[in-house]
């Protein structure tokens, strides 16, 4: 892995950064523009995301050397703004969600020209590990010991290096060998995605942002969809549960060179075959429908926890 290079932000010119801004400002109010993990920008079949028409690039080193951004810090915003992303425009917008999709300008906004970003990455997952390991985080009763564990080693050798302590390779290979013998595969099913987070950042904090944001968004994604179950009934948790439990099987499915998956690793899995189909997907369409709605105010205060400390992280820098 390989750390964070020294940059800056639009170049150090404030006149760079309102012409860059300029760009994105009037299609992100009118919704034209749709937050994605990737560089989206004049691809067939795909709408603009935001980073992409900032940088008028779909590859990542043109985005930073015309932006003076980390990329990584770029999909990592656009990743906090896609679960709540409407394709209205924001007078039109149900359920309060327009504070949150007003972070698609503000965290540009924030970035003082010249800045150095490069760890605000590394420093907001910091934050993400300490919440998770808190005893009243949503998703605590489902973290195993053992992965507790190890995210409190991670925890306490990213201080050390903080702190600007050189930490010897052999203590990260203990924690990272603790974490697979911890084994993800077989933690509670809706703690799937926290160990599989810890067993991607078991490294030195500064190395850490390029494999984070891809891991990060599928742990957030687990985590909002956990907050749709205090409006579901017994059965419709259980189903749920069935469904992540049909979804790891096939995360973690032996493949063929081309990437294929060998078998069917859902032929024991009759649970998880019943709530996966079409037939079942389509039968609760409505109801899920009226969960999600139900559930997004929770999910938008997560959200907006989380986009307020990147906010900050920015403005520190």
């Amino acid at each position: 892995m390989s750390g964070a290079d020294r940059m800056q932000a639009f170049g150090g010119d404030p006149a760079v950064k309102a012409r860059l801004l300029e760009r994105v400002r009037a299609p992100w109010a009118a919704r034209t523009l749709v937050p994605d993990a990737s560089l989206n920008w004049r691809r067939d079949g795909t709408p603009d995301s935001l980073s992409g028409t900032l940088g008028e690039t779909q590859d990542r080193a043109v985005f930073t050397e015309r932006t003076g951004i980390p990329v990584d810090l770029a999909l990592l915003c656009e990743t906090l703004l896609a679960p709540v992303f409407k394709t209205v425009a924001p007078e039109d917008s149900v359920g309060g969600t327009a504070p949150v999709l007003s972070f698609g300008i503000e965290w540009l906004e924030a970035i003082q020209p010249g800045a150095d970003l490069g760890m605000v990455v590394p420093r907001f997952a910091l934050h993400c590990l300490e919440m998770l390991l808190q005893p009243d985080f949503a998703l605590a009763p489902y973290i195993s010991a053992e992965f507790r564990a190890v995210g409190c080693q991670i925890a306490a050798l990213w201080d050390r290096e903080l702190a600007g302590e050189t930490i010897a390779p052999a203590e990260w290979r203990r924690v990272r060998k603790a974490a697979l013998a911890a084994n993800a595969n077989e933690a509670p099913v809706w703690g799937y995605r926290v160990a599989t987070l810890l067993e991607v950042v078991a490294w030195p904090l500064r190395s850490i942002a390029g494999e984070f944001v891809a891991v990060f968004a599928a742990f957030l994604f687990n985590w909002l969809m956990f907050l749709e179950t205090a409006h579901m009934t017994e059965q419709e948790c259980r189903d749920r549960e069935h469904m992540l439990i049909g979804w790891r099987a096939l995360a973690i499915a032996p493949r063929d060179e081309a990437g294929n998956i060998d078998g069917d690793p859902l032929e024991r899995l009759p649970e998880a075959q019943r709530v996966m189909s079409m037939e079942h997907i389509t039968s609760t369409m409505e109801r899920m429908m009226a969960v999600r709605e139900a559930a997004r105010p929770a999910k938008e205060r997560v959200v907006l926890g989380l986009t307020d400390t990147l906010l900050g992280l920015i403005q520190q820098a």
